[in-house]
């Protein structure tokens, strides 16, 4: 199996340029798909006419500093991702002669979906122009950390949160990113380390869908060909409180968790839940951290619904 080529490379302002991988039907609802970490715009369902099927035309992109998709301009630290992840969507929509689109983001882009949602507010840079956002599997932020429930959940994040209020600002992602993902890394090597963090439910569940696992292996692959920007990225916007209010997100946001998710527990969508003004939470028994993938007619219906 091959990566599947990104159809576009958008320029953006400033020298900065957004690998994007357009698929599904042209002339369906734009959803805006933001992988996990480390990830890169691989890592969906390996049927991309399921895309098709459900009416949607899916924009998946890499976000900051992975694959094709140029690195914060302020490094791993930049206390702008937020602007930067919604210039990047901008861009994107505009490329395409996209007006709106929905945003369905999984696992790690859980924050990087906010960001999105929270910039279409009023006077954002991309204010009315996320219609809903999903959120799968979805990471909660450091803020969700004075929550007992969501520190029993997940004590270990909840360690890297606390590294994050003693370390500082630029110098985390450099330390824990090399943990995380091995660089060099080609796809036997990232099969190799995907397999080994997965719990044994989850490689069930994945085995439940064809070709799953090699996408997800060439995927990550893609994402640190040119280094470990992003990752390092994804852990100090992990490790720090959210720079936007929550409370700001203009859109209707859908929360979809397993009750079997030892990656992003239950317990972060009914945070989410509580925090935001306008959000719907469905826990789906038994499921586990890739129902994104088990579920992805389902999502992607639902994203195209608005």
């Amino acid at each position: 199996m091959a990566l599947r080529a990104s159809g576009l490379v958008v320029p953006v302002a400033g020298g900065r340029r957004v690998a994007v991988d357009d698929v599904g039907d042209p002339e369906g609802v734009p959803v805006v798909y933001l992988h996990g970490t480390p990830d890169s715009r691989g890592s969906r369902h390996p049927d991309d006419a399921l895309a098709s099927a459900a009416g949607v035309r899916l924009l998946a992109l890499d976000r900051p500093g992975y694959g094709g998709t140029s690195p914060l301009p302020g490094g791993a630290g930049d206390p702008d991702w937020p602007a930067v992840v919604a210039t990047d969507v901008a861009a994107v929509l505009d490329a395409v002669g996209a007006e709106r689109a929905a945003v369905l983001a999984w696992s790690g882009g859980a924050l990087a979906g906010l960001a999105a949602a929270a910039a279409s507010g009023a006077g954002g840079p991309l204010g009315g122009r996320v219609t809903a956002l999903s959120i799968v599997g979805g990471l909660a932020p450091a803020d969700a950390y004075v929550d007992p429930d969501v520190v029993a959940a997940a004590p270990g994040r909840h360690a890297l949160v606390e590294m994050g209020e003693v370390v500082p600002a630029g110098e985390l992602g450099g330390e824990v990113a090399p943990l995380l993902v091995p660089f060099p890394c080609d796809p036997a090597l990232a099969a190799e380390h995907q397999a080994a963090g997965r719990t044994p439910g989850d490689a069930v569940e994945l085995r439940t869908v064809a070709g799953a696992a090699e996408a997800l292996a060439l995927a990550l692959a893609e994402a640190v060909r040119d280094g470990l920007a992003g990752v390092a990225a994804d852990v100090e916007a992990q490790a720090r409180p959210l720079p936007f209010d929550l409370a700001g997100v203009p859109c209707p946001v859908r929360l979809w968790y397993g009750t079997a998710d030892d990656v992003a527990p239950a317990a972060f969508g009914r945070w989410l839940a509580r925090h935001l003004p306008a959000a719907e939470l469905t826990t789906v028994p038994g499921a586990g951290h890739y129902l994104l993938l088990t579920r992805w007619r389902a999502l992607l219906a639902a994203s195209a619904a608005g």
